[in-house]
């Protein structure tokens, strides 16, 4: 019995010698790599367009009826009490605006089918007014849904036009009031 307990004890020992303590050892990893994933995204409704459409551009100018520059004319000259006064006619509807401070006028209303205004000012001056037919911006729309910048719509043609400047008719008359004996 003795023979077997030191056989075990000699094979305790030497298969203890054998037998490693697991202690946890730092390993390096390598970095996680991104795993990529192709989305795939199904629309709910159908895409909206990024160009906005126009209206076609006009072939002609539709303002050639409606924006005709308009006629301004002395009907007559006078003097009362040593005042030179002038009578200018101009079309109905059109508008009337003195641009030099020493003339006034005054609007005689429509006489004749002629829309009249008496003016006075200094004797042998000369002054300037600005006439304008306001068919010019009536006859476009700048409507941006329709037409591009810059452009306006044109009702009658259904089509877009460039917009008339400030001074598309206008005209800047010279008035001579004259000059009293």
């Amino acid at each position: 019995m003795r023979k077997i307990v030191a056989a075990g004890l000699v094979l305790t020992f030497l298969l203890s010698g054998c037998i490693t303590v697991f202690e946890p050892v730092d390993t390096p990893t390598p970095p996680p790599t991104p795993i990529f994933t192709s989305t795939v995204y199904v629309p709910t409704s159908e895409p909206t367009q990024t160009e906005i459409p126009f209206a076609p551009a006009c072939g002609s100018d539709p303002l050639t009826e409606a924006c005709s520059t308009p006629t301004v004319g002395a009907l007559s000259r006078s003097c009362i009490k040593k005042v030179p006064y002038i009578l200018l006619g101009i079309p109905p509807g059109s508008t009337f605006e003195t641009l030099d401070p020493g003339l006034t006028c005054k609007d005689e209303k429509v006489r004749g089918g002629v829309q009249q205004y008496s003016c006075s000012g200094q004797q042998l001056y000369s002054y300037r007014v600005k006439v304008c037919n306001p068919g010019c911006a009536a006859a476009l729309t700048a409507d941006e849904l329709k037409c591009p910048p810059g452009d306006g719509f044109s009702e009658s043609g259904a089509c877009c036009w460039p917009l008339p400047s400030q001074d598309d008719g206008c005209v800047t008359y010279k008035v001579d009031v004259g000059g009293c004996p």
